[in-house]
């Protein structure tokens, strides 16, 4: 099983199926905060144009989004962490704010 730590927190990074985890049949990842576990659909059935293109790019992605669920919580802004928009704009730019950052030096 493969971790991540966010803040101090160690989470644990699953693959399960929709049928191991009912919770999946509306998404294809979920951050549990509570248990500390970030888990992805390991079946990925959900309709994406981009799944069937680039399976590894669309798995990060998801990845992503529920890291920034994790760090919003373990930061104690719980009310950001249920915040989809947010969220959903965070872990689209923050590759890109990255990239700028470490291109001008201050990463």
């Amino acid at each position: 099983m493969k971790t991540v730590n966010i803040l101090g927190t160690d989470y644990a990074i699953v693959e399960q199926t929709a049928e191991d985890n009912p919770k999946l049949d509306d998404a294809n990842g979920l951050c549990e905060i509570y248990s500390k576990e970030i888990i992805l659909d390991s079946e990925m059935i959900k309709p994406c144009k981009m799944l069937v293109k680039q399976p590894e790019l669309y798995k990060a992605k998801i990845l992503r989004h529920e890291i920034v669920h994790a760090f919003f919580f373990e930061s104690g802004l719980i009310g950001y962490c249920e915040n989809e928009t947010l969220v959903d704009f965070l872990a689209a730019q923050i590759p890109k704010m990255a990239k700028v950052m470490q291109d001008t030096g201050c990463l």
